[in-house]
């Protein structure tokens, strides 16, 4: 299960005017593309500096001669030519894409729900089925164990974007193998379920989901 969204101007830190470069780090990551693939293209985030104007940003360029990033660390790093001494106490912001995932569970039953038409061709009696639409699913899922993250907003009514809780869920029929199907289920809802709580984790056991299909590609190698 997939937590998506984007972050939008994340206080980063003040430059140092050390005529060097200086790395900050994001609060979440993976820094994604919109479609939860990590990245280190400098196309993909708006980094901001508000040149020592409190509340006034500007964007610096996305060329790669300003900034760099790692998507897979959240580095950005602020290069010498912007840090100068000139730069000192400039305050830093960034926007960019993240996906985290707060759980994984196994014994998931599907239920599609989705209108069907009967559909003859001529000297043809059998009908076929025509999905038109986007594809509504449910079911259960029998074990899914969950990190802090999602526990709160499982139990609570909105995620950390302070939206509506709701996840993206990958669905692999076949298992996470590499080349077999697997479906993408987006604005997932929870309900019922019993929850047990240890130490390292958050058990929660029969729980019941709603969510709509957004893709169906194959498993990543």
């Amino acid at each position: 299960m997939a937590a998506e969204g984007k972050i939008q101007k994340e206080y980063l830190g003040a430059l140092d005017g050390s005529a060097a470069n200086q790395s900050f780090y994001t609060a979440r990551f993976p820094i994604t593309t919109d479609v939860g693939v990590t990245t280190d293209a400098e196309t993909e985030v708006d980094v901001f500096t508000n040149d020592l104007t409190p509340g006034s940003w500007s964007e610096y360029a996305d060329d790669g001669s300003a900034f760099l990033i790692t998507g897979a660390t959240g580095e950005v790093e602020i290069q010498a030519a912007e840090n100068q001494g000139g730069n000192i106490n400039e305050r830093i912001s960034i926007s960019y894409y993240t996906t985290e995932t707060p759980a994984v569970a196994q014994g998931a039953t599907i239920v599609y729900d989705q209108e069907i038409r009967d559909v003859y061709q001529l000297g043809d009696e059998d009908p076929q089925e025509l999905k038109e639409g986007t594809i509504a699913i449910s079911g259960t899922i029998a074990l899914l164990w969950t990190n802090r993250s999602m526990s709160g907003t499982y139990l609570g009514k909105s995620d950390f974007y302070k939206k509506l809780a709701a996840y993206s869920l990958y669905l692999y029929p076949n298992k996470e193998v590499t080349g077999q199907p697997r479906f993408k289920v987006g604005s997932v809802k929870f309900s019922g379920g019993r929850i047990d709580v240890g130490i390292d984790t958050i058990l929660a056991e029969n729980v019941s989901y709603k969510g709509l299909v957004l893709s169906e590609d194959t498993v990543p190698a």
